[in-house]
């Protein structure tokens, strides 16, 4: 059977039974979740998927069956539907030794994402994930990033350092197998 993926966000206030919701709609249109990211930030519902429905299905049926879900008194759902093209379909994974985690802090300022992001985007690091806080003043960020397109972690290091000392921010590189070490919760038996 011939199949077209497609990736889908959502945003909308957060309620609880949306991913029920969701998840039900698009088996519904017998499509397969591959991949799944949701958050809540701040009261707001935010997710982003990637499925794949039966060739028949369109952009438009994905998008009226999602938006026509609803709950009393609660806003509807805002739906980006968006095929996946061929060349996404070939990208080949990230090998696990060139996936690092940089973590990054200071005081609170705007900007400070888009400084880090630039630094990335100046050095070739793809940022892969990201999630930020805010608390007492202090900003963080933590990035799974990708070094595959870098000349050197060495090279890296050395310039992070730089970066750092002139933005006022603390830098820290680890690569993601120590990184999960390090920050792994061990249950007791």
């Amino acid at each position: 059977m011939a199949t077209n993926q497609f990736v889908i966000s959502i945003m909308s206030s957060d309620r609880v039974g949306i991913v029920s919701d969701v998840a039900s709609q698009i088996s519904a249109l017998q499509g397969d979740i591959a991949d799944l990211s949701q958050t809540v930030l701040r009261g707001y519902f935010t997710m982003i998927l990637m499925a794949t429905f039966p060739e028949a299905t369109t952009t438009a049926a994905i998008k009226a069956q999602l938006t026509a879900i609803s709950a009393p008194d609660a806003p509807a759902l805002e739906v980006t539907v968006l095929p996946v093209g061929a060349s996404a379909l070939r990208e080949e994974a990230v090998a696990p030794e060139n996936i690092y985690i940089l973590t990054a802090s200071g005081g609170d300022r705007i900007g400070f994402v888009a400084t880090v992001a630039s630094f990335c985007a100046k050095n070739a690091i793809n940022i892969r994930d990201l999630a930020t806080s805010v608390s007492a003043g202090q900003y963080s960020m933590v990035l799974q990033v990708d070094l595959s397109r870098c000349a050197s972690v060495r090279s890296i290091q050395r310039e992070l350092k730089l970066f750092a000392q002139q933005h006022e921010i603390q830098l820290v590189l680890q690569h993601n197998d120590i990184f999960q070490a390090i920050h792994e919760i061990n249950m007791p038996g």
